[in-house]
């Protein structure tokens, strides 16, 4: 793969001698944006994810291989692109044989946990897999199925529901799901945009996820082990299903108009039109969205709020100096730019560019920004080089544990590789993009070309502009170069159309 380099650093990765604790705080579907350290965005509030960036490094381009959940949590276990791995669409399973971050990190004398959210595997859950824990398969939302007048039914596949057992051991009334928002499509207004939790904080999903971690957290302490714990909240991913104060927290009314919500599609692939269609969000304008978007930040405040609570455990118990937490995300969310929403046949910055903010007791330079190019599915390769184990060749990745520690300049990359099969439809996408270009293949349809220098907000697709013929010509190689080194199956197609399309 170009450009990755098996720079050891292990070295000089002190944490006071002792091999790490690694928490990972994963969320579904959040935007860059929405974390207010990035000073991207005035409105959203999350303090304690800044808390972490301010004793820790914040990656400002850090972007998912695939911004679709399966394939991307899939990708983030292994340290590989979908077609190594197998998960290449929602539904599917691991390819035979392939290892797991937790396999690694067991071998190295590691207690391994996971809470939340699963999505990796369709038919092996977190405990086949060897995690500690409590099972969730398939999209497992866990209130479907439990709570009265939420719509949205895709409950666990396995029994019993973890989250029901936590309502019942609350002895709380069972919530209601109120002030439903739904498209008005007939075929799609069976997943909520959001909803009211009307019950306690205690009781809502990303509450208890919380309250999972932290019941591993007090086990693993207990031990005389390090341990790795991938901690998934099921928000802010629709249905936002959030209780007060935060269903109410931000006042649609200040919600501005995306720049981007001006997209005619002019020029773009036709899948385009048919996904903002298909939800049936367009008649309701961006008076329709922005209460989405009032609903979905409230969803990302109570997840930090959720954070501040694990991260207080570690203090309490004591073990905060030497655990590495991470925060990130697998994708991101239109929210209403290009008049789209949540991901799908379209690789625009809001999905593929996500946060990654990691903090730790060694960081040399705490509060600072790396400005490299890094893929979410580094994580895994840097969590096996933090517990003295070398990145593995089968994973498609580096380590950027020299950047978290200031061991070394920049890494080099000039641009990422991002790949998309299928979601609503099949549409093979690849996407190179530089700092300053982005080209995206469609299988099926015209090719994409922004320029982010001048259109920073992707509305102007420049792919047959003459004055762009020598830019096309450029990154067609260099997605060319990654797909053969990849062994990338939709390598045969790109050749024969790629100059074409």
């Amino acid at each position: 793969m170009p450009q990755i380099t098996r720079t050891d650093t292990r070295s000089e990765w002190k944490m006071s001698g002792e091999k790490p604790n690694i928490l990972v705080l994963m969320t579904d579907q959040q935007r860059l944006d929405t974390i207010s350290s990035y000073g991207l965005n005035p409105i959203c509030r999350t303090p304690h994810v800044d808390g972490l960036a301010e004793k820790g490094i914040r990656f400002s381009h850090a972007f998912t291989p695939t911004a679709i959940c399966s394939p991307a949590r899939a990708s983030f276990y292994t340290g590989m692109y979908p077609h190594h791995h197998g998960v290449t669409e929602n539904g599917l399973c691991l390819n035979e044989g392939v290892k797991g971050v937790n396999h690694y990190l067991e071998e190295a004398g590691y207690n391994n946990g996971y809470a939340g959210k699963w999505h990796v595997d369709e038919e092996r859950t977190p405990t086949d897999c060897g995690f500690k824990g409590k099972d969730f398969l398939g999209y497992a939302f866990p209130a479907s199925g439990v709570l009265p007048g939420l719509t949205f039914g895709s409950p666990p596949k396995n029994s019993p529901n973890p989250y029901e057992v936590y309502l019942d051991e609350l002895g709380c009334e069972l919530p209601k799901v109120t002030k439903r928002f739904v498209g008005n499509n007939p075929n799609c207004n069976t997943q909520e945009m959001f909803a009211l939790h009307d019950g306690p904080v205690e009781s809502c999903i990303e509450y208890f996820v919380a309250e999972e971690t932290n019941r591993l957290l007090e086990s693993f302490a207990g031990e005389d082990k390090p341990f790795f714990l991938w901690s998934n909240f099921w928000g802010p991913h629709t249905p936002c299903l959030i209780p007060e104060p935060y269903f109410s927290m931000y006042d649609p009314k200040e919600i501005p108009e995306h720049p981007s919500y001006c997209e005619t599609f002019e020029g773009k692939p036709f899948v385009q039109r048919h996904i903002e269609k298909m939800w049936g969000l367009g008649e309701y304008g961006w008076e329709g969205f922005r209460e989405i978007v009032a609903r979905y930040y409230g969803h990302c405040t109570l997840i930090d709020d959720m954070v501040g609570r694990i991260l207080g455990t570690l203090d309490r118990l004591g073990i905060a100096d030497n655990t590495v937490v991470i925060f990130t995300t697998d994708h991101g969310d239109c929210l209403g730019a290009h008049k789209l929403i949540e991901k799908g046949e379209f690789m625009y910055d809001e999905i593929y560019r996500i946060p990654l903010v990691v903090s730790h007791p060694d960081c040399r330079a705490a509060g600072s920004v790396n400005d490299d190019f890094v893929y979410f599915h580094e994580v895994t390769c840097s969590a096996l080089e933090m517990a003295g184990l070398p990145v593995p060749e089968s994973m498609d990745g580096e380590s950027f544990l020299p950047a978290m520690i200031g061991a070394s300049g920049p890494n080099g990359r000039d641009e990422v590789f991002c790949v998309f099969d299928r979601h609503f439809t099949i549409a093979n996408q690849r996407m190179v993009r530089t700092r300053r270009h982005q080209l995206t293949f469609n299988s099926s349809d015209t090719g994409e070309i922004y320029d982010l220098e001048i259109d920073p907000y992707q509305l102007d697709n420049r792919y047959h502009d003459p004055n762009y013929a020598s830019v096309r010509s450029d990154l067609l190689n260099r997605m060319e170069r990654y797909m053969t080194d990849l062994g990338d199956p939709v390598y045969s197609w790109f050749r024969r159309i790629a100059s074409e399309a």
